[in-house]
């Protein structure tokens, strides 16, 4: 579609090639898009009791979708260039991550909050979010460097594609050590059952793009594996958004009273028992 927000002269809505048909129908989901976060932040403006964090992520939405509609032009009129269109994407996982926030904090209460794991293993579960967040950006440089980036007269990244490849790869590893090593402390320090189980399904997810990627590159990168991988990468942003903020939980009133407690009695067995207000 090349004369936005048009798909060409004079028409508004046009299936006649591949490629116009991918933008149309992205056209209509950003439309269901735009109806559910306008849903969102009326839910959140009538939500009782009031909650303004709420009302913040889900206007991070409508900023994230205004912000797209305005680069979906941008992409357009600079006639699929890389890196417009590897903003693009980058733009959709922060909105999927916002959304996964949204939607977490708004089953969880409202109040003070404490962490859940130790120092150390909260500090590697943001090293894992760090990878996470590279991995969205090493993937597009992929993206942009092979057959798929745009159509066949789009411009490409001077890259070697074996090389961005190998990058994004060693970049999953990295991810996956991570992750794995983190999980592997969490079961030894027996952190709660729900922090591990979200932890398994990231592990999962990871595993299974993993095994997409590496299916894409012995294939020739077909081009429905690229779909796959890119729902993969969507399905990674969502869990691994959800597996962090599960490690914080609200603060139970008296928690600090009775872990100061806990520590004087460790530390001085003959001191007399501190009783936590309720």
């Amino acid at each position: 579609c090349e004369t936005w927000p048009n798909c060409s002269e004079g028409q508004f809505l046009e299936f006649s090639s591949p490629n116009q048909s991918i933008e149309q129908i992205n056209r209509m989901i950003t439309g269901l898009v735009s109806i559910s976060v306008m849903a969102a932040v009326l839910g959140s403006l009538r939500r009782r009791p009031y909650r303004r964090d709420l009302v913040w992520w889900s206007l991070s939405l409508v900023a994230g979708v205004l912000a797209q509609i305005v680069l979906g032009g941008i992409t357009v009129l600079v006639e699929l260039h890389p890196l417009a269109v590897a903003g693009h994407f980058v733009l959709s996982m922060v909105l999927v991550a916002c959304a996964t926030a949204l939607l977490w904090r708004s089953g969880q209460p409202e109040g003070p909050r404490r962490v859940r794991v130790d120092r150390t293993g909260l500090t590697l579960s943001r090293a894992v979010f760090l990878a996470a967040c590279a991995l969205m950006l090493t993937g597009p440089a992929v993206t942009g460097s092979g057959p798929h980036a745009g159509d066949a007269r789009a411009e490409r990244f001077p890259f070697f594609l074996p090389d961005v490849a190998r990058v994004h790869s060693i970049n999953m590893w990295i991810f996956l050590a991570l992750t794995v090593t983190l999980l592997t402390r969490f079961a030894r320090n027996g952190a709660p059952g729900d922090i591990l189980a979200r932890g398994h399904a990231l592990l999962i997810v990871i595993a299974a793009q993993a095994v997409i990627g590496f299916a894409q590159y012995g294939l020739g990168v077909p081009e429905w594996l690229v779909l796959t991988h890119i729902a993969g990468a969507t399905a990674i942003m969502c869990t691994v958004v959800w597996f962090h903020l599960g490690l914080s939980g609200p603060r139970r009133p008296g928690w600090n009273e009775r872990r100061i407690a806990r520590a004087v009695d460790a530390s001085d067995p003959s001191s007399p028992p501190i009783t936590a207000s309720a």
